[in-house]
């Protein structure tokens, strides 16, 4: 298995959910992480190709960049990639429904009132970071014909989400843009850092301004307010990408295939205003 970042709280969970699965039908499993390169990505696929394994699990580090590697990979085992994916993919792909989870966060921040949003994600290279925001637009595009310009694109990481959240509130200070009353972020880290700012500055969240993660990784329930975010089924996801794999291995010329699974919304006290109670948490 080859990840991107082993230090995103989100893969040593999806790697924990692959290595169960395996061990449980009998297989080892080999662990890469490719530290978000290109280059370094491909050599480690060269290197367990060469290792003559009998599988490979993959979430790639950039949809277009990576293509090369992947498909040389592929012609020569069988490859599944889980989560993030290359544009025109492996042939074997297991994800969760990114459109589905993205409404399902919009839906409930309107049914709380908030009105302006705005979008703080990592680099479009990444396919799921892409899904999101094309969702998140494709959403507000009609009701909101400006939310595109309140959209700030960086990476996965604390900093990046205290310095987006800092842009947005200086932004906002000035007297043609409106300070948005909800932020969506693409996952937890990002949250995490958007939060601290929005503390640092004196803004209440949620009654000022409600924010949102993804991955509903432990930083959702450490951070303070715990963070609303969505859960992706990584039990699921990992038992879906070993079983491809099994039989994809058993069957060399099974036809491609993709498996989409749902996720949920976690409500927690990052976007539910205090005049609107509800019960803490649950899901949607």
């Amino acid at each position: 298995m080859v990840v991107p970042d082993i230090a995103n709280p989100f893969f040593p969970a999806v790697i924990k959910a692959v290595e169960t699965e395996a061990r449980s039908v009998g297989l080892t499993l080999l662990l890469c992480d490719s530290g978000n390169d290109v280059a370094q990505e491909a050599d480690a696929l060269r290197r367990l190709v060469d290792h003559q394994i009998d599988g490979m699990i993959i979430s790639v580090c950039d949809r277009i960049a990576s293509r090369q590697a992947v498909a040389f990979t592929a012609d020569r085992l069988p490859l599944v990639q889980i989560d993030r994916q290359t544009v025109g993919g492996s042939g074997y792909l297991v994800g969760v429904d990114q459109v589905d989870s993205v409404n399902r966060i919009l839906r409930h921040l309107r049914e709380q009132g908030y009105r302006r949003y705005a979008y703080i994600t990592a680099g479009l290279e990444i396919s799921t970071a892409r899904q999101r925001l094309e969702a998140f637009v494709a959403h507000l595009r009609s009701s909101d014909p400006g939310v595109e310009r309140r959209v700030l694109v960086g990476e996965f990481s604390i900093e990046w989400g205290y310095e987006a959240t800092r842009r947005l509130l200086e932004a906002g200070s000035g007297q043609d843009e409106q300070l948005p009353d909800a932020l969506v972020c693409a996952d937890d880290l990002i949250a995490v850092g958007a939060v601290q700012c929005l503390r640092q500055r004196g803004i209440r969240v949620p009654d000022e301004v409600a924010v949102t993660g993804f991955d509903d990784t432990v930083l959702a329930t450490a951070s303070r307010p715990q963070l609303t975010t969505v859960r992706q089924p990584l039990d699921l996801l990992g038992r879906a990408a070993v079983g491809l794999l099994r039989r994809a291995i058993q069957e060399p010329r099974m036809p491609a295939r993709s498996t989409v699974l749902p996720a949920e919304l976690v409500v927690r006290e990052s976007s539910v205003r205090s005049n609107l109670p509800a019960k803490l948490p649950r899901t949607m």
